[in-house]
């Protein structure tokens, strides 16, 4: 199983592996290092358990075959993927990876939205996701421009993964005023340049405090921190609540940077691993596994089938947007939130209709991870 820790918690394991009496290889990378592996080495894993944008680079080079839906048990009971249906009012131009237009396999072996009986990933998590704070209210710093306010110089996280970060500094620049991109989900070249240009010259001046490729990066660097602002998962915002750091994640005014995640199966499995794979499949449907998930913060499909593995305080705190009834803890038992707290954005269908952009692979993609992760380092 190769992915990040996002989905990769021992919690989910050990679960996993006690309904279906297999054993399971967690390969837990950063984003980038495991795209790397997911398209060039399709005989180092099984499943490869990412993101969705990831299709436009894995997909290409063979290294993943098709699932057949069939022989996913509950597939009638997923819900539609999500679409980018409007522009959020103060956001930059956006489309983005909606999952929805590579989630089936066409005819000609392309991807596409017209449904058929095979899917290039099974699609499983996901979420609505914006920037953390550490030191301030979060209502004070509502806008992506907070990012690169020069009160938090020094004080600033910025996420690595050229399909994520790239876009937090595209909000974030747009929002001050300094970035007015076409498409911010499919930038020009000239477009990269100027983004690039501005996040280097932010890097010299040290206005990031924090450049992170892995979660744990930025669980260290928000734990250490008494005033921190920057890009934080929700996983990663669980792990840092459960140690006790009052850390608050920001509603942002103009809409969130959506994500999905999903299961595809290697090329190179073989045939006792492909059936262990759809057992697996099935299983993350079955309602345990997005439980787990949602402890953690995350969306899962299939919603009704993790209703039945969650408290009606759970349900309510993380779907229906609802203050805590109890103590809401995370995947590993930590309380995560007090009796009375509420998630910020309110209830799942309140978050995830204010998407801004979609994380992305843009047509560009290879030029800009160079300029991206040059900017960066030098």
């Amino acid at each position: 199983m190769l992915g990040t820790t996002v989905t990769q918690v021992p919690a989910l394991k050990r679960a996993a592996e006690e309904d279906l009496g297999i054993q399971l290889e967690f390969i837990s990378l950063d984003g980038t290092a495991a795209q790397r592996v997911g398209a060039l080495y399709p005989d180092r894993f099984d499943v490869y358990d990412q993101w969705f944008h990831d299709i436009d680079l894995i997909w290409p080079t063979g290294s993943i075959q098709p699932i057949d839906v069939t022989r996913i048990s509950r597939w009638t009971e997923i819900e539609t993927l999500p679409r980018l249906a409007h522009q959020t009012s103060g956001a930059p131009p956006a489309s983005g990876s909606e999952p929805s237009e590579r989630l089936f396999v066409q005819m000609d072996g392309s991807l596409g939205d017209r449904p058929t009986s095979w899917i290039s990933m099974a699609p499983t998590v996901h979420n609505a996701d914006s920037f953390a704070v550490v030191g301030a209210d979060p209502k004070s710093v509502r806008s992506w421009g907070a990012l690169l306010d020069p009160d938090w110089s020094g004080a600033v996280c910025l996420q690595t993964d050229a399909a994520i970060g790239v876009l937090d500094m595209t909000l974030a620049l747009h929002a001050r005023g300094g970035f007015a991109p076409d498409d911010a989900g499919d930038l020009s070249l000239e477009e990269i340049d100027t983004l690039v240009a501005k996040t280097e010259t932010y890097r010299r001046e040290g206005h990031f405090g924090c450049l992170w490729a892995d979660e744990s990066e930025a669980i260290r660097a928000f734990g250490r921190s008494e005033r921190m602002l920057g890009s934080l998962w929700w996983s990663g915002f669980t792990k840092l609540r459960a140690l006790g750091i009052p850390v608050e994640m920001v509603t942002p005014e103009v809409g969130y940077r959506g994500w999905f995640g999903g299961l595809s199966l290697s090329s190179r499995a073989d045939p006792w691993h492909v059936d262990a794979a759809y057992d697996y499949f099935n299983w993350w449907y079955g309602g345990r596994a997005g439980a787990l998930m949602s402890r953690n913060g995350a969306y899962m499909m299939a919603r009704e089938t993790v209703r039945t593995y969650l408290t009606e305080a759970e349900w309510d705190f993380w779907y229906a947007g609802k203050p805590a009834a109890t103590e809401i803890r995370n995947s590993d038992g930590a309380i995560v939130f007090d009796v009375g707290e509420v998630r910020e954005g309110g209830s799942y269908t309140e978050r995830m209709s204010r998407i801004a952009i979609w994380d992305t692979i843009m047509r560009e993609h290879n030029y800009l991870v160079r300029r991206w992760e040059h900017a960066l380092s030098r």
